[in-house]
């Protein structure tokens, strides 16, 4: 139960620090609307800036948005399924859907982003050429976390403690 307390700790550190992207998001985009429809200058750099913190925020905040059971879930046949079914559909969307799928893109992810930062790649949506192995780091860094939380829910479920440890 340890592994699956400090698991819960970083998945709810992920979910703050995905939460506070917001606010650099938002006065991104807020000084580009400024920039470009007030000043009729925009920037060279916000296209970029926006995304780049949008990804992070829904990377980052994905562990944390399973450990609050806030992902989508098919309720109108997972409502009728009995408690022991319901465990069971857990499990295998655990194992199948969400752990099995996040740790090969994790590892497909580190070779991404290694390729990135061993080439100097830049990306170029914009003039702005920004290096690309920052925010393709944090694709396998997302999906780890996301599967970390994962293992935890499968182990709860196994356990029997599915009902939710100090939310």
């Amino acid at each position: 139960m340890n592994f699956v307390k400090s698991v819960e700790k970083i998945s709810r550190w992920s979910g703050t620090l995905s939460a506070w992207l917001i606010i650099p998001l938002m006065l991104t985009v807020v000084y580009e609307v400024i920039c470009r429809h007030i000043f009729n200058n925009p920037t060279s750099w916000s296209y970029d800036t926006a995304w780049m913190l949008f990804s992070a925020q829904f990377l980052i905040g994905g562990a944390y948005t399973l450990l609050k059971k806030a992902h989508i879930r098919i309720d109108i046949v997972y409502n009728v399924l009995s408690e022991r079914r319901k465990v069971i559909f857990d499990l295998w969307i655990h194992i199948l859907v969400i752990a099995m799928p996040a740790l090969l893109f994790t590892w497909a992810g580190i070779r991404f982003a290694a390729e990135a930062w061993v080439a100097n790649e830049k990306l170029s949506t914009t003039n702005w050429f920004f290096p690309a192995g920052p925010p393709k780091t944090l694709i396998p860094l997302g999906f780890f976390l996301l599967a970390l939380q994962s293992i935890a829910e499968i182990i709860c479920l196994i356990q029997g403690t599915k009902g939710r440890r100090d939310q």
